[in-house]
């Protein structure tokens, strides 16, 4: 069920990137129109919902943090970490997008001995929470 709702989001995320935000929602229903059985998606509360394409140097981390709305990163280029507090640490690779629920506390960040590029999608704002520890940051992660 999660490969299935994580699916659905990164889709949407792909069209949504794909249409730009600031067309109207006429010119998307034109444009999406061809791909569509029914009415094409149209925006929803996308003002509240941020987007960032982010290069980290090797070695950056963000602290520990939630989202309101929950987070979707997609891993572009090189390698970096994320972990979910309580879970363990996980590679980040590109390809392999990883979603984590609102609410729920988790760091991400570039590998020590290489950079990373990802595209992250949130929503509801952010819960800023300690730092990361060194130990947390330079166990070894799973796949």
């Amino acid at each position: 069920m999660r490969e299935i709702t994580l699916a659905t989001v990164a889709i949407a995320v792909v069209v949504w990137i794909g249409t730009g935000l600031g067309s109207t929602a006429a010119a998307q229903r034109n444009s999406l129109a061809d791909f569509f059985t029914g009415p094409p998606p149209t925006a929803v509360d996308s003002d509240e919902v941020a987007k960032a394409r982010v290069r980290l140097v090797p070695g950056a981390r963000s602290h520990w943090h939630s989202h309101g709305w929950g987070q979707l990163l997609l891993p572009e280029e090189g390698r970096g970490r994320f972990q979910i507090q309580g879970e363990p640490l996980r590679e980040l690779v590109p390809g392999e997008p990883v979603h984590t629920a609102g609410g729920v506390m988790h760091w991400h960040g570039a590998a020590p001995d290489e950079g990373l590029v990802m595209i992250a999608v949130q929503g509801g704002g952010a819960e800023w929470g300690d730092p990361v520890s060194d130990a947390e940051y330079l166990a070894e992660p799973s796949r």
